[in-house]
């Protein structure tokens, strides 16, 4: 599998062809767009391992199926595929696997997690409602900006007070609208969360504190129960978190580190709680064994510099990072596919 889409971003990272392409968004909007994560490396790797596994098909037997996957920057691509009927209107798999490209880990090496690989995502919306009134007479209104700057400092305590100290979590307002000038108090904010957790249970006490959260401050601060703040989870930008089988990781490392070289694997710690809804695709009750792996992008003497993920900025090295992804692909696909007769 190979994800494909981009994000809007207007790209600056220096190269000598930089996108220069726009788009109408899904909000409507027509923004500039760039690869800067590294997903036209996924697909071009993909289109690469098509084409050696099809020119070594006298070695393997079996189906392989390819999936171009759209919307994983919105985590909500797999899961509309699965529900499509991915895996009832095509073959489904034995095994399934895929990788990024990474900006952060050297060219010429790769990174297989024998167990947890990305987070949980949830993207929450809050609306705080308020009623309008002149700056200067601020006790003629309910402020909601005030409400939801309440709001957002005490959404940290959920993470430092509520889950156990060991266990991962992040909750980032990602985005907060509101107001018109400066001497209007308005009557909504609007506020964008992501949550990140690497537990089931630790997911739900994440999302129900948020919940308990919005309500809570604004009962402290006064609001009237039909003006309590709506906090609205999206059913489309979410994603359980990504873990291998173990047994099927191990087995591509250990190809990877027979066909490659014996120091083609690294094993950093984990540097965030990014999410990936390759999830979908390899939940328990598919019962596909899933392997995601990451592969480096950036040259030993560029590391320093090496620019984040989701940055105008964002740059790999294409020809290394595009070769040993495809060269990866096709021996995990090699070493899970049943020997030809």
């Amino acid at each position: 599998r190979a994800d494909m889409d981009g994000l809007p971003l207007k790209e600056d990272s220096g190269v000598a062809q930089p996108s220069t392409v726009t788009q109408v968004d899904i909000d409507g909007i027509e923004k500039p767009v760039m690869h800067a994560c590294g997903h036209d490396v996924h697909i071009t790797s993909l289109v690469g391992a098509a084409r050696q596994m099809a020119a070594r098909k006298e070695d393997w037997s079996g189906t392989l199926v390819l999936v171009g996957q759209p919307a994983e920057e919105r985590i909500g691509g797999a899961r509309a595929m699965i529900q499509d009927g991915l895996y009832e209107r095509f073959p489904k798999p034995d095994y399934a696997i895929a990788f990024h490209v990474a900006s952060e880990l050297e060219t010429g090496t790769i990174e297989v997690p024998l167990e947890q690989v990305a987070s949980s995502s949830d993207s929450v919306d809050i609306i705080v409602h308020g009623v309008g009134a002149h700056g200067a007479y601020p006790h003629m209104g309910i402020d909601p900006v005030l409400v939801a700057s309440q709001i957002v400092v005490s959404l940290q305590s959920i993470v430092s007070r509520t889950i156990a100290p060991l266990e991962p979590g992040v909750i980032t307002v990602g985005a907060i609208h509101g107001g018109f000038k400066h001497n209007i108090i308005g009557d909504k904010v609007e506020m964008q969360i992501t949550v990140r957790s690497d537990d089931p249970d630790v997911r739900e006490e994440l999302l129900d504190g948020i919940d308990r959260v919005a309500r809570g401050v604004a009962i402290s601060m006064d609001v009237p129960e039909d003006l309590m703040p709506e906090v609205i989870r999206s059913e489309t930008e979410t994603t359980p978190p990504t873990i291998n089988d173990p047994a099927t990781a191990q087995r591509l490392r250990d190809a990877f580190t027979a066909r490659i070289s014996d120091n083609v694997l690294v094993d950093p710690p984990r540097g965030g709680m990014g999410a990936e809804d390759f999830a979908y695709f390899v939940t328990p009750d598919t019962g596909v064994k899933g392997v995601y792996f990451n592969v480096g992008g950036t040259p030993a003497d560029e590391l320093e510099n090496a620019s984040s993920h989701h940055s105008p900025f964002f740059r790999i090295w294409p020809e290394p990072s595009v070769e040993l992804g495809t060269e990866a692909m096709v021996i995990g696909a090699m070493t899970l596919m049943p020997v030809k007769d």
